[in-house]
């Protein structure tokens, strides 16, 4: 007797069909993994451009602090660097377009303050950009 040890075409069919019914979902979890990653990519790449713009703020001289004391929106990087006079060599951001989510900047004088040498108030000040704070501390050394 001779045992016919095949595969027929319907069972081929049969289980080529089980096992797309397992990859396509997971391909499709897989790409919106990838899709969410990238966005969150993005979101973190731009909070840590803010954060080194608040840093470059943070460097100015107490005058130049005063006169900033208002609303900012930003457009972009050179938007940034024209509005907070930023010398070519601190130039150290991306140049990330934020035309799609403007950043708004207020720099604002809080209560606090120190008295200088001579004598003087010297305000601490909040600087909030996009929902991230930071402070301003004259230098009073």
């Amino acid at each position: 007797m001779k045992k016919d040890k095949g595969e027929t075409l319907v069972e081929s069919l049969i289980s080529m069909f089980f096992v797309t019914l397992a990859i396509v979902p997971l391909s499709n979890l897989f790409l919106k993994t990838l899709k969410t990653n990238t966005k969150i990519d993005n979101v973190n790449l731009q909070n840590i451009e803010i954060s080194n713009m608040i840093e470059l703020i943070k460097v100015k001289k107490y005058e130049e602090m005063n006169n900033f004391s208002e609303k900012y929106e930003i457009a972009s990087t050179d938007d940034f660097y024209n509005k907070f006079l930023i010398e070519k060599k601190y130039q150290i951001l991306k140049n990330i377009d934020f035309t799609k989510n403007k950043i708004q900047i207020k720099i604002e004088k809080t209560d606090g303050f120190y008295l200088n040498e001579k004598g003087e108030k010297e305000y601490i000040f909040k600087i909030i950009a996009n929902k991230m704070n930071d402070y301003y501390f004259p230098n009073f050394l």
